[in-house]
């Protein structure tokens, strides 16, 4: 090499390492304010502090799941969200001794510069490894940059604006894949076993950490192994005994989603978000749409911010992809990466994934995260098809395309795009707000010790509106709050927004593929504000409620008979849930499916549920107000010891069936009230032979003075809940109804337990597959550990 050509590669390693250097220490500086202490604005950020809190109660008993009072009135914690990242939480609280909050904000930090560290390796590893290590350098670090300057479309779990926001945990799993992916391949590529158990630890890691995650990770496996087949035929045994170590690690979490993933709630997204123009500048898009209302032309004003912005360079390497793509799929380098960017950006724009299996909520906004993270990898990739003899110089070209990005990432700031005024919780609201705030808590202290209060959820980033401000907040008050972060812990939340139709439209609902509201509003027969969805409140076990917008002030005052106002601090009224005194109480229906007569099956939970709440609205029509309970093969086998409790008996039936018939004559002969009501029946408001039924069976049932769970408060159903004396079973609001035997109906406070060892188990496997992973990685970076089965 001649002197003027080394000369030019010295100024190209100055140059490179320096913007690298300048890159890296940019990072604690954008986000300094996860060092403060204090409390985070956010969508879901709140929520997960609260859960974090949670899981640092369970860990000193050596478990990691267990029984929340704080949400759903109730609920089975972390059997379906795996609480690895609260792990990671918990250890720096104990570590450092900070709160909990400031663990949570640390963790943040964390798992940005892990993602930072999970592209830059991924994409050397499988792009940029022959090239020298300043050039690695710009690859990589414009790769990361690419993807952090994302601007979105708000939380939709993509890049910084959506770990900020919330989907953290998410994106601390995607940094685990592509670390997981880099391990296996260099176990193809070097033989060492040290990366294959790195790799296992990682894998089984990934489980622990977020499923659908897994989900994406498992498929982007067997897209590898398909790649590299010939690999995988010839270390067969090696995967095979890997493979089964992986799944004896994460036992419990697959264990967890067979058995109990019925009582999941299944929220799904079924339309497709962020757009894909989302990848040019929402904030460019949002400043030109602001801009055009004063007489711009909008294409002008899209045009010139992208240009004055640097998102211009956005288009470009949309453009490059687009027209490159064939000979991006042939190389072997990068047909990889381009085979998961196609099966993502499906994933992102079409939902029937989800409904092909249906336990399988496919949320487009995570699957548009990975595509739009592959897709930032070969972004450095695409801007080298453009250079090369006779074209433009490689080193220029990147080193432009860093510095646009790096000047992006110094003025991007995620909370701006959230209509936040500050990341920090306390400095983003006004005095006045922060008083009303403390207020209010103390109003909601000062509520029963069992209250449970519904909050009024509207969608607004304002300090009232976000659906988590009422997290902490009645977490902080020490009041159950009646819904939660997710509602992938119950069917409860799910029938609370079907039930809001009536007269409580205006609330902001999770998406759910579980959507009953055409077929209930169809049943309300034309009345309006009835109080059907406070009956269901009521029956629930809801206590009070509490909002503060016109609508739900107009909702107090229509409903003046049902609402009696305990506290008020203006905007905020809080009321408790009367009776509906036009009602008369009946005692509990047993509710029994044919099939469990004919074929012994089980009637499913969220069949009785759709059903019950069908009944329920024919019962208020009626003039009645009742329970509905499952009858299960066991109080089948027992029926007449259950028959107390009830008023009568409906068996559901698809055809009207002899031995169905026979079996209602039997209770009738018993002087048990029984009748059957056909399937075809349920969603019609006709006078049909069912709903004739129906009504006879209630004029029969003896009124009472009221209807409450004998010694306990509702809770969402779980099978895992046992009691000492009497049964827990299913009514119509997704809630526990406790039976008491005969000799204890007397007991006040029957004791309702959890088991704990499967949380022991599912602790145990966690951290184990975390101390896999801290050995795989001392093995992997300690030369004497680096045995391999390859020649030297």
């Amino acid at each position: 090499m001649d002197p003027l050509s080394e000369r030019q590669v010295l100024w190209a390693k100055y140059l490179a390492y320096g913007l690298g250097f300048l890159v890296l220490i940019s990072i604690p500086l954008q986000f300094w304010y996860l060092f403060s202490g204090q409390s985070l604005s956010g969508w879901d950020t709140p929520g997960h502090i609260v859960l974090a809190k949670e899981f640092a109660k369970l860990v000193p008993a050596g478990s990691a799941t267990g029984w929340s009072e704080v949400w759903f009135g109730g609920f089975p914690i972390f059997y379906f969200y795996p609480p690895f990242y609260y792990l990671i939480v918990y250890c720096i609280h104990i570590l450092f001794s900070v709160s909990v909050e400031s663990a949570f904000s640390i963790s943040i930090f964390f798992t940005i510069l892990l993602l930072f560290y999970a592209i830059y390796s991924f994409s050397k590893q499988f792009l940029w490894s022959l090239y020298p290590r300043y050039m690695r350098i710009l690859f990589g670090f414009s790769a990361v940059l690419f993807y952090f300057n994302y601007a979105g479309d708000g939380l939709q779990g993509t890049s910084l604006v959506g770990i900020v926001e919330g989907t953290v945990i998410s994106s601390f799993a995607h940094s685990l894949i592509f670390l997981g992916l880099v391990s296996i391949d260099k176990y193809r590529k070097s033989y060492k076993l040290n990366h294959l158990v790195f790799f296992v630890g990682l894998t089984s890691v990934i489980f622990y950490s977020h499923l659908l995650s897994s989900i994406f990770y498992s498929l982007i496996l067997f897209l590898y192994f398909v790649e590299y087949r010939s690999f995988v035929r010839q270390n067969i045994k090696r995967f095979c005994l890997a493979a089964f170590v992986i799944f004896f690690l994460i036992l419990p979490v697959v264990y967890n989603y067979i058995r109990f993933s019925e009582y999941t709630s299944g929220v799904f997204y079924g339309h497709s978000y962020p757009p894909l123009l989302s990848i040019l500048g929402k904030d460019v898009y949002d400043t030109a749409m602001k801009a055009s209302v004063d007489g711009g032309n909008i294409t002008l004003l899209i045009l010139t911010g992208m240009f004055s912005s640097g998102r211009w360079l956005s288009l470009v390497a949309v453009i490059i992809f687009v027209f490159n793509f064939r000979n991006f799929h042939t190389s072997i380098r990068s047909k990889f990466i381009t085979t998961v960017i196609m099966i993502f950006l499906w994933f992102s724009l079409d939902s029937s994934f989800g409904f092909i299996f249906p336990n399988i909520k496919i949320h487009n906004y995570r699957a548009f995260d990975c595509f739009f993270i592959a897709f930032s990898i070969l972004f450095p990739y695409s801007l080298r098809s453009i250079t090369g003899k006779g074209k433009l110089p490689l080193f220029p070209v990147i080193y432009f395309a860093l510095i646009i990005q790096f000047f992006l990432f110094l003025s991007f700031n995620p909370s701006k795009y959230q209509d936040y005024v500050s990341p920090i919780w306390q400095n983003a609201r006004t005095e006045e707000e922060l008083a009303i705030y403390r207020n209010l808590t103390e109003r909601l202290k000062s509520l029963p010790k069992n209250a449970l209060v519904q909050p009024e959820i509207i969608k607004s980033k304002s300090m009232f509106g976000t659906p988590h401000f009422w997290l902490p907040l009645l977490y902080n008050a020490g009041v159950r709050n009646n819904l939660g972060l997710t509602v992938e812990s119950s069917y409860y939340s799910t029938l609370v927004f079907n039930w809001q139709e009536f007269g409580f439209g205006h609330t902001f609902r999770w998406g759910t593929d579980v959507d009953w509201r055409d077929q209930l509003l169809s049943l309300g027969i034309g009345k309006v504000d009835s109080g059907y969805y406070l009956d269901f409140l009521f029956r629930s076990g809801v206590t009070h409620m509490i909002g503060f917008s016109p609508e739900y002030q107009n909702y107090i005052n229509v409903h003046a008979k049902r609402l009696e106002i305990v506290a008020v601090e203006h905007p905020f009224v809080i009321v408790k849930i009367l009776s509906n005194p036009n009602l008369k109480w009946i005692k509990p229906i047993g509710l029994i499916h044919s099939e469990l007569l004919n074929s012994n099956s089980e009637y499913g939970y969220r069949d009785f549920l759709k059903t019950s709440n069908f009944l329920q609205m024919h019962v208020a029509n009626l003039g009645y107000q009742t329970k509905f309970l499952r009858i299960t093969k066991t109080q089948l086998n027992d029926i007449d010891s259950s028959l107390p409790f009830l008023s009568s008996v409906i068996l559901v039936t698809k055809e009207n069936g002899l031995g169905e018939v026979s079996w209602i004559q039997g209770l009738n002969k018993k002087n048990i009230s029984a009748s059957l009501v056909r399937e075809s029946d349920l969603p019609l408001v006709t006078d049909s032979i069912s709903t004739q039924n129906i009504s006879v069976l209630l004029n029969q049932a003896s009124q009472v003075t009221h209807i409450h769970q004998v010694g306990t408060e509702p809770q969402s159903y779980f099978r895992e809940r046992r009691i000492s004396s009497g049964e827990l079973m299913l009514d119509d609001t997704a809630r526990e109804f406790f039976v008491s035997e005969e000799k204890n109906q007397q007991q006040e406070k029957p004791e309702v337990l959890l088991f704990s060892f499967g949380g022991k188990l599912y602790l145990l496997g966690m951290v184990i597959s975390f101390l896999l992973l801290l050995v795989g990685l001392v093995f992997t970076k300690t030369p004497y550990f680096s045995f391999s089965k390859t020649k030297r």
